[in-house]
């Protein structure tokens, strides 16, 4: 199944570094904002179990440390202690110790205690401890991890630690950054990879797209072909002396391949364009034998009686001056028609040269003089003088304009056998349009049947009776004028004539 390209799609051009690029970007952002949050999650959930340990820690040691001056309601000593204790570690908020009732006795505040906060949290039934978040209202909004825990199992109070929860976060976060520093240092040299590994691959994909820009298939079998060079250094500049064939590596040997055998084919198409214009070249010699023969019989006829008559009296000087001169025009004559013949023939190089179209058109029309006269058919010339010089080869373009005069006095032939009192009519136009000169061939003939119209041009496609047309005429004709870069068209209405019209651009 053949698939085709929606024209509708917008097109942009990306390379394929930046391609690379924004797919390692995305992939690294992906992959870094998951990890990141898994590593948030766990480190920040780590972290709390650790600080959780640790202030349960401090608060047992506390309860421990106080219990006998709890009993013996020594409050001062316990003031002197939690304070120590608080001053000693910068991650304590606060050490509040409560009795047995649940009441305040002594705390680490520089201010009154506050209500909440002492109502905050506090040991149910025969828990060993219990935590709670809490939030201070003061100036930072700091968010605290509060540690209940009895004293001789709550029978005489519990000792409260707020530690704060801070340091937490600002651990998590200096660990998060630091993964987004590697994750960044990771994007840096994903990147440069990405233009390394981009060049490498894109290096010889240019190669073959610059080869492919500089393929002239006008110049193929004559211009040498490029090739691709097989990539034997890093980057252009470190020699590899041990290369591992790979993808691209074989897509340049098969684009050297296709060249190769591209310039091959060509070749070969050139040289069998070649024998099949000779070819034609002969059938049409052999179409025009009669009408040959007839314009070198005559002044051949007219020869022998000018022969006679200065062999009768070749002492009349006055006679033999005039037979003379008439007997050097027959010889010229037979002299032109064959150096034309014999130029039309011979196979030709394929060179181009500057030339007139005047004298294509005369060297054409002189082929096929004969059968114009012996159809009485009424050629009407309207070429300007002053056409501009064209490009191009005088042998296949004679061989262009001889195939369609041809072509014209046959449909006319055709055309007389059923209506003998039809016009027989050839007119030849010539002018410039725009940057082409245009040849315009009308004729009064039979036309072009509408259901072969657009197919005129196919090999061995032709109306003609058996061994009067190969079917090739048009086609080469067609090659001919296209390798000339120029244009080829047919109007016609079946029973009522056609009209060709040659486009070949001006020689600037």
């Amino acid at each position: 199944m053949m698939n085709y390209i929606n024209d509708n799609q917008i097109k942009f051009k990306v390379p394929l570094f930046w391609k690379f690029s924004i797919a390692i970007i995305f992939i690294v952002i992906v992959f870094g904002s998951v990890n990141s949050i898994l590593i948030f999650n766990n480190v920040q959930t780590s972290l709390q179990k650790e600080t959780e340990k640790r202030g349960l820690f401090i608060a047992r040691s506390i309860s421990n440390q106080i219990t006998s001056d709890l009993l013996f309601e020594d409050y001062v000593s316990i003031q002197n202690a939690i304070n120590n204790i608080k001053n000693t570690d910068s991650t304590i908020a606060y050490i509040l110790v409560l009795d047995a009732e649940n009441k305040p006795i002594v705390h680490t505040f520089e201010n009154q205690l506050s209500s909440n906060l002492a109502a905050a949290n506090s040991l149910d039934g025969n828990k060993i401890y219990n935590t709670q978040l809490l939030k201070l209202n003061d100036d930072e909004g700091s968010l605290i991890l509060d540690i209940a825990v009895p004293v001789l199992s709550g029978e005489v109070g519990e000792v409260r630690v707020g530690l704060f929860e801070n340091f937490i976060q600002n651990d998590v976060e200096a660990t998060v950054m630091v993964f987004w520093i590697m994750v960044a240092i990771f994007l840096a040299f994903g990147i440069i990879g990405a233009f390394v590994f981009a060049n490498f691959i894109t290096k010889p994909i240019k190669l073959i797209q610059n080869v492919a820009d500089r393929i002239d298939l006008a110049n193929i079998g004559i211009n040498p072909i490029p090739i691709i060079k097989i990539r034997d250094r890093f980057l252009g500049r470190i020699k590899m002396y041990f290369r591992a064939e790979d993808e691209i590596d074989i897509l340049a040997d098969r684009f050297n391949q296709m060249i190769v055998r591209l310039d091959k084919a060509y070749r070969d198409l050139q040289k069998a364009n070649a024998n099949l214009i000779q070819s034609e070249k002969l059938a049409t010699v052999g179409t025009l034998t009669a009408g040959i023969a007839h314009e070198i019989n005559n002044p051949i006829a007219g020869l022998k009686n000018c022969i006679r008559r200065l062999i009768n009296d070749p002492e009349n000087i006055v006679q033999n001056k005039k037979y003379l001169a008439m007997m050097d025009n027959a010889v010229e004559k037979i002299e032109k028609v064959v150096s034309n013949l014999l130029n039309f023939s011979r196979k030709q190089n394929e060179d181009f040269g500057y030339l007139s179209i005047h004298k294509v058109i005369e060297n054409s029309l002189l082929f096929v003089g004969h059968r114009l006269e012996k159809l009485r058919i009424t050629v009407t010339k309207n070429i300007p003088q002053n056409l501009s010089i064209i490009k191009g080869n005088e042998n296949q373009l004679e061989q262009v304009f001889l195939n369609l005069f041809i072509n014209s006095i046959d449909s006319i032939e055709e055309k007389l056998k059923s209506e003998p009192e039809s016009e027989r009519r050839l007119s030849i136009f010539g002018c410039e349009e725009n940057n082409n000169v245009v040849i315009m061939i009308e004729d009064t003939g039979g036309g072009i049947p509408k259901k072969i119209l657009n197919n005129i041009f196919d090999p061995f496609l032709t109306t003609k009776e058996p061994g009067r047309g190969t079917g090739l005429g048009l086609s080469i004709v067609y090659n001919i004028i296209k390798a000339h870069n120029g244009k080829i068209s047919f109007e016609s209405v079946e029973g009522s004539g056609t009209t060709v019209k040659v486009q070949l651009p001006k020689n600037f």
